[in-house]
């Protein structure tokens, strides 16, 4: 496989968030094949965590993703509020792990319809005087975490910023 990247780049891996490529070398590795070339990562949020991404696994490579620029960053939030938020799962199990599934995948745009399909049901609930569980408000937390800190980097500020900006890109209140 062809390398995209480089040392030194910031890219974004799935759910972990933003990470520092460290190096393209090779890395001793479990399985048939004792040692691998990956790229080595390092996410920002946790500098002490190591993650090899072999290059030959197209899988695990295609979860690595450029940074997004200010512009698109701007263009994904204003085709948010055309997006339909995901249709409510009645079933807790199953919406738990589509919740999980969203989270690991890190897309943007996935977590952003998540997000609005939480807060939807949070609206409905308080509307009768009820709360949402707290696996729910959790998912939506980590979801929001993960889209503060991303935009965050990319639009040099910090999450707590990011996380107005995104409110005040979408005309929201922000929810803690």
């Amino acid at each position: 496989m062809q390398e995209q990247f480089q040392a030194g780049m910031h890219v974004r891996y799935g759910g972990t968030g933003i990470c520092l490529i460290e190096r393209i070398g090779e890395v001793p590795y479990p399985g048939d094949q004792p040692v691998r070339i990956c790229y080595v990562l390092r996410p920002v949020r946790n500098m002490s965590m190591e993650i090899s991404v072999p290059l030959d696994n197209a899988l695990l490579c295609a979860r690595m993703q450029p940074l997004r620029t200010k512009e698109e960053i701007d263009r994904m939030l204003d085709n948010a509020i055309e997006l339909d938020a995901l249709p409510w799962q009645e079933d807790r199990k199953l919406r738990a792990a589509e919740f999980r599934k969203i989270l690991a995948g890190g897309d943007a745009q996935s977590l952003l319809q998540m997000i609005r399909c939480i807060l939807k049901r949070r609206a409905e609930l308080l509307a009768v005087g009820k709360h949402l569980a707290a696996a729910d408000d959790n998912a939506r937390k980590d979801a929001a975490r993960l889209l503060d800190e991303e935009f965050g980097f990319s639009l040099g500020m910090s999450p707590r910023e990011a996380g107005q900006y995104i409110c005040d890109r979408l005309q929201v209140e922000k929810v803690q």
